[in-house]
């Protein structure tokens, strides 16, 4: 079971150090990218390296592997704690932003990135730490049984926790999500143009459309790095569109 979890961390660290590394690349070659994304090199370059010393601890079984598996959960936690503000500017300011990119299937659904997000992210890092720092909560549970079951219960709880936040969200989309809005959401944010949305960056607008014989509330905040455009249907069903304009942030605009 040991040489299980060991490889499944190997792979992963594999994929986000190759996301982590291609981000590097396209930095320091390709012109726009680094002012696109707002990267910092070393700050890449640092993501790399971290991916390296996992990469090298669980391939090792090195005596850092405990530590490790701990520092990735309190990771997961960090994020999905402060998911609904940090999302929008994670996925784009990260250096794995590719790895999410593979899970990110369009504004349609967002299936694959719960998926990553509260079953990969926060059940998985949560039992891989549980389990890689049995030597410290097994020995607790010897000698004080009582306490150590009360603690070795909050992993149990959180991954828990995890697998039915997946699952409300998505219970959640299909009550929520309209293929009708989600279209015309899509429609309007790639037909806003650079200047207005230049103009209106950091503010938001509402308004009315009409859509053959429906009529659809439309809402859209702007920012050249990542302007979002929320639709509601008159049943109360949503579709959304987001992501940056880089042609409107060429100029570094913000």
């Amino acid at each position: 079971m040991r040489l299980v979890f060991r490889l499944l961390n190997v792979a992963i660290a594999l994929v986000t150090l190759a996301s982590g590394l291609a981000v590097l690349a396209s930095d320091l070659a390709v012109p726009g990218y680094r002012e696109h994304f707002r990267d910092a090199p070393w700050l890449v370059a640092a993501y790399c390296a971290v991916q390296v010393v996992m990469l090298v601890a669980f391939a090792r079984d090195g005596r850092l592997v405990p530590w490790l598996a701990v520092a990735k959960a309190a990771a997961a936690y960090a994020l999905l704690a402060a998911f609904v503000q940090a999302w929008p500017v994670y996925r784009w300011w990260t250096p794995g932003r590719y790895v999410y990119q593979l899970f990110d299937w369009g504004e349609t659904t967002r299936l694959g990135l719960f998926a990553l997000l509260f079953l990969g992210r926060g059940a998985f890092n949560t039992v891989n730490a549980f389990y890689f720092t049995q030597p410290w909560w097994a020995s607790l549970r010897l000698r004080r049984p009582l306490f150590g079951r009360l603690v070795t219960a909050v992993p149990i709880a959180v991954t828990v926790s995890c697998v039915w936040a997946f699952t409300e969200l998505v219970r959640e989309e299909a009550r929520t999500i309209s293929p009708e809005a989600q279209e015309i959401a899509r429609y309007l944010h790639a037909t806003l143009d650079c200047e207005t949305i230049r103009a209106r960056a950091g503010t938001t607008t509402t308004d009315l459309r009409q859509h053959g014989e429906r009529r659809y509330e439309v809402r859209i905040a702007y920012a050249c790095a990542d302007t979002r455009v929320v639709v509601r249907a008159e049943d109360g069903r949503l579709g959304t569109a987001s992501g940056p304009r880089a042609e409107c942030c060429a100029d570094g605009a913000r």
